[in-house]
């Protein structure tokens, strides 16, 4: 679930906020859950709607710089700074795709979308980074 927040929310207190609210949520509706199979699926929709409600109580507000988080190591600080860079909607495909090990199928019915256009979201972003990453090594 932080991975998910991680990748949907700039802000460590968002994070846990949305967290807390999706849990609370999830406890709440549980009785609603008609497969168990599917709870991990479940739980991680409900994650992605508190961090939508998240979204749309900050929109007037302009966020400030993020500073790096100190103990990682200067590659790995710049592919996780290309991956926030990205644009949102590619940015939560990258996340649930790579780090939560999610199948396109799965993105698709979380984030309510066809599969293929999962699969172009995910060939969009790897192009974006390939093109960032590789300018960002060229300048070192």
């Amino acid at each position: 679930m932080y991975r998910v927040a991680c990748g949907m929310l700039r802000n460590e207190a968002d994070r846990q906020d949305a967290m807390q609210a999706a849990l609370q949520s999830a406890w709440e509706k549980r009785h609603a859950l008609r497969d168990t199979a599917l709870f991990d699926t479940w739980l991680i929709r409900i994650l992605i709607n508190a961090c939508h409600a998240i979204h749309r109580k900050q929109r007037r507000l302009i966020p400030m710089e993020r500073l790096p988080e100190q103990g990682q190591e200067a590659k790995d600080l710049s592919v996780i700074d290309a991956v926030e860079r990205l644009p949102y909607k590619q940015r939560i495909c990258v996340m649930l795709h790579y780090l939560e090990g999610l199948p396109t199928g799965d993105i698709a019915r979380l984030l309510r979308i066809p599969p293929s256009t999962v699969r172009s979201r995910l060939l969009s972003a790897r192009k974006t980074l390939q093109l960032a990453l590789s300018e960002e090594e060229e300048q070192a």
